[in-house]
């Protein structure tokens, strides 16, 4: 009998599905307001015996056209997982290979971690620019219930005013308001994030740990650019100020020499996009920063079908923190096995990565702007 994994992949599907925020989502340190709706592109490959796999792809028509007639194996192997060929496809050979041997994604992946995965809200960016204090509080409280309201119990705030929208010294007052605002509405057992987009200087982001420090930061992401010796002098300022404080980063065009302060434990927490590097470059990289005490938490702002696998691959490991997620209203996906609760994603026993799109989805998606629908002749 022939394996599944050795038959051609004889028809590729795209659809781009558009999913709705709760509220339109502010600006960060460096760049304007992000919108209210998130767009993801779903691919499902099938191979000439009907074995499908589902995921989130960038992929083209061109490239769709190029993989038609590859085989799985020809694209995959483990438990490496997807060659540079079948990268552009990543997610989806993943659920294949993990539907072929009837796992779970995780169980596939190595199931080191645990299934109930933590989750944080993302999405309080900066909304309050033309608002005077009392306004800001009640911006913020307000978004916190958004949060709570979807679930969420850990949230991350988008701080660095002072690097492009407000004078330094109004930017850090305000920047320290939002904190505590959003402490005091979370309530003292929520994880508390911050992330200045590399906004902040060494001194203001120390200034700003300072000014915050009953907030209980769970993590500061990207303070300021990668540099040896201000994630040194940073690293050192919190382990006496903070300690209980990471320090995140990778998500943003990280240097050539960005493990190096990994290694050094200059940076607790990598972050690299999950989309751009996908699951086999993540399942390799969890390995590789294991022996340093590193966490992985990529980046995944801009997607929300992607948490499926993601939430997989954290429960793979045993050096996951948080994934980072937020509200949004998804029509037309299917979930297989799928809860969450207090706070947590809870990942199911069930085949593959447990994500589909509804049959109608499917069937006129691949006709919208960007969506096709290819087979072998």
């Amino acid at each position: 009998m022939t394996d599944s994994l050795d038959q051609p992949i004889d028809s590729i599907e795209k659809v781009i599905i558009k999913s709705k925020r709760p509220r339109m989502i502010g600006l960060n340190a460096r760049i304007g307001a992000h919108g209210d709706s998130v767009t993801d592109p779903v691919v499902r490959i099938r191979t000439r015996d009907g074995l499908a796999g589902v995921g989130w792809s960038g992929m083209g028509l061109e490239e769709a056209k190029g993989l038609l007639g590859s085989t799985p194996s020809d694209l995959f192997t483990l438990p490496a997982g997807s060659n540079e060929k079948g990268q552009v496809i990543d997610l989806p050979l993943w659920d294949l290979v993990a539907r072929s041997k009837n796992q779970p994604l995780y169980e596939l992946l190595g199931a080191q971690g645990s299934r109930e995965v933590e989750l944080y809200d993302g999405s309080i960016y900066i909304d309050d620019l033309e608002a005077d204090k009392e306004q800001a509080v009640e911006i913020f409280h307000e978004e916190v219930r958004t949060g709570q309201s979807y679930g969420y119990r850990n949230f991350k705030i988008k701080i660095g005013r002072g690097a492009r929208w407000m004078p330094i010294q109004d930017g850090l007052q305000r920047d320290e308001l939002v904190i505590h605002t959003v402490r005091n509405a979370a309530g003292p057992d929520a994880k508390i994030l911050i992330d200045a987009n590399m906004g902040n200087t060494l001194n203001t982001a120390q200034e700003t740990i300072n000014r915050c420090v009953h907030a209980d930061i769970y993590w500061f992401e990207e303070p300021f650019a990668e540099d040896p010796a201000l994630n040194e002098a940073f690293k050192a300022y919190l382990q006496e100020h903070s300690p209980g404080t990471l320090v995140a980063d990778g998500e943003f065009a990280p240097p050539p020499y960005f493990f190096d302060l990994v290694e050094k434990g200059w940076i607790d927490v990598v972050q690299h996009d999950f989309r751009a590097k996908g699951l086999t470059w993540w399942k390799a990289t969890a390995a590789r920063i294991e022996p340093w005490g590193a966490l992985c938490a990529p980046h995944c702002w801009g997607s929300i079908i992607e948490r499926y696998a993601h939430a997989h691959f954290a429960a793979s490991i045993s050096n996951y923190s948080l994934l980072e997620a937020a509200p949004a209203d998804v029509p037309g996906i299917v979930l297989d096995g799928w809860d969450m609760r207090d706070g947590k994603l809870l990942v199911p026993d069930t085949r593959g990565a447990g994500f589909d799109l509804e049959p109608d989805v499917w069937k006129t998606g691949v006709t919208r702007e960007n969506g096709f629908h290819i087979t072998q002749s």
